[in-house]
């Protein structure tokens, strides 16, 4: 491992430490349902990136309010690719 390396890997740790911290902020404020906060939630509240949430929510070390047992990291958001047409519904013919 080189030094340019070596910085680049604790800038990264540092990184995710900040965000980590702001997710656990975050926590706190989004809806609970029986002991569960769903993904798409702390998402509306962060705005990180999915990739990034999820990896920062599956680590051991977050620290999770009293009232949240466990997140739900299965999105309810449909997922589609950037500059897709989106669908759209067919309009009616009207006949005579």
């Amino acid at each position: 491992m080189t030094n340019g390396d070596k910085v680049d890997s604790e800038k990264n740790d540092e990184m995710l430490e900040r965000y980590k911290a702001a997710v656990e902020r975050a926590l706190p404020r989004v809806p609970v349902k029986n002991g569960v906060v769903e993904i798409d939630s702390v998402w509306v509240e962060t705005s990180l990136p999915y990739d990034l949430l999820e990896a920062i929510l599956r680590r051991d070390d977050l620290k999770l309010p009293p009232n949240v047992e466990r997140i739900h990291l299965r999105t309810r958001a449909e997922q589609g690719e950037p500059g897709a047409p989106g669908k759209r519904r067919r309009k009616r013919e009207v006949r005579n």
